[in-house]
């Protein structure tokens, strides 16, 4: 269910969708950040954008098979970061090319839902720094094509400062 809420410089147009027992509207244009030990919360979320009939690209550490099993009779796409070969995978030190899929994703018909489990993973491969400017630049992207961004997030695997320099770009859902 898509809804508008009024401000006073602009129409936001959000998604709602149930956490739990709640209800929460998602703004189109934003990254969420969920902070959760484990990356099931995420998928909840996800599945529930999915069972709204949005549409999902999955980006994670767990095989396309593994997630379907998740998702059972759901529509989405995904992408395996992993070295192996195959085109719908994506080493964790190519942010670049990682990049470039989800922009087509989103370019494609726009008001897409990403999202990312395995921030953890990517920032093994790459300094934090780069990681960070990644981030930005999807932030760019999902506010120009009015996407959701949600990226699952351990707290435990980043220190508070980069945890901080991550919430700056985005909604904190715990």
């Amino acid at each position: 269910m898509t809804m508008a809420i009024r401000t006073e410089c602009q129409e936001v147009e959000s998604i709602n969708v149930s956490v739990n027992s709640d209800v929460y509207a998602f703004d189109l244009g934003r990254i969420y950040l969920i902070l959760n030990p484990r990356s099931d919360r995420a998928f909840s979320i996800a599945r529930d954008f999915l069972s709204s009939g949005q549409r999902m690209l999955c980006v994670s550490r767990y095989h396309p098979e593994i997630v379907r099993g998740m998702w059972i009779n759901e529509d989405f796409k995904s992408i395996w970061l992993s070295e192996r070969h195959g085109e719908s995978n994506v080493p964790a030190n190519q942010l670049s090319r990682l990049k470039g899929k989800i922009g087509a994703f989103l370019s494609d018909r726009g008001n897409g839902v990403v999202m990312l489990d395995g921030i953890e993973y990517l920032s093994l491969f790459n300094d934090f720094s780069k990681l960070l400017r990644f981030v930005e630049e999807l932030n760019d992207m999902v506010m120009e094509l009015r996407a959701i961004l949600l990226i699952s997030v351990d707290p435990r695997s980043f220190d508070q400062r980069s945890l901080a320099r991550l919430r700056r770009f985005a909604e904190v859902v715990q």
